[in-house]
């Protein structure tokens, strides 16, 4: 490698780098381009940009590229988004100019997209809270539809109690933890004990009117109130339940959508309350 390239040899350096790249002299205004920019984003685009700085490009489809970020985004005439990660050098001399570099991540990008999408269809599939283990509301519902049926078949009592628990300077995760070990300790082995979407507790409760439904919920509630004095002592905790029954004309939606009616009735009780205090 010379020690100093004359200006022809830069040129033709610059000219014939496979990395796209754009000029911008110490204004931010676009001096020039080479073969490999013009190939990227087309020769009349890449044209357009000469003279111009990101403040005067306005409308210019690709004013992104001449802007900070260090990866940007555009999109061709084709409708295909593109995303490059940006570099840039300073070149010494009379007249200060810097050198932008586009590296194409468009595939990487792609490929993380689909990893995310993918991931996120294996979490809505999984049926499982990944915090207390237990159902989730899909896994949840999958397993009340057969509960459903078999009230409907023998006319036998069913009940459903959504619970929400909570407390006054305790981490939520630690607390959710907590109350589903004793929620499976102190329900029947034939009970169901699942994690809401909205991060409440819902109980499949089979062979429970719905007066028995509401005595446990009471004791559950003061089960809870004990494993606050209990295990945290920076704050008390609460629950409070939504509780419905099961109707003949009920499928597994209506009787959640339900519970979940009674359960935010029981909450602004709870804050009407605590306000009044």
């Amino acid at each position: 490698m010379p020690s100093a390239l004359n200006p022809e040899q830069a040129s033709a350096l610059v000219e014939h780098c496979p990395v796209p790249l754009l000029i911008l002299d110490e204004r931010g205004e676009v001096r020039g381009f080479n073969r490999s920019f013009s190939a990227l984003v087309g020769r009349r685009l890449a044209a357009g940009l000469v003279g111009h700085s990101h403040a005067t490009l306005a409308d210019h489809p690709l004013r992104s590229l001449t802007g900070t970020p260090s990866r940007v985004r555009w999109t061709d005439s084709q409708g295909v988004e593109h995303h490059l990660d940006l570099s840039r050098i300073e070149l010494a001399g009379p007249q200060r100019l810097e050198v932008r570099f586009f590296h194409d991540v468009t595939r990487q990008v792609q490929l993380e997209q689909a990893r995310d999408e993918l991931n996120d269809r294996l979490r809505q599939q999984t049926l499982t809270d990944e915090v207390t283990g237990l159902l989730n509301q899909r896994g949840l519902m999958l397993a009340l539809e057969p509960q459903v049926a078999r009230s409907r078949r023998y006319n036998s009592p069913m009940s459903v109690i959504l619970m929400d628990v909570g407390g006054d300077r305790v981490e939520h995760g630690q607390l959710r933890l907590r109350v589903a070990q004793l929620l499976k300790d102190q329900l029947r082995w034939a009970d169901l004990v699942g994690a809401g979407a909205q991060q409440e507790f819902i109980l499949v409760l089979p062979e429970t009117s719905g007066e028995a439904a509401t005595r446990l919920a009471d004791k559950l509630h003061a089960r809870v109130a004990e494993l606050g004095e209990a295990a945290f002592d920076d704050g008390s905790v609460y629950a409070v339940s939504g509780i419905t029954a099961w109707r003949k004309s009920d499928n597994a939606a209506s009787l959640l959508k339900r519970a979940a009616a009674e359960l935010a009735r029981a909450r602004a009780g709870r804050a009407a309350d605590v306000a009044a205090v």
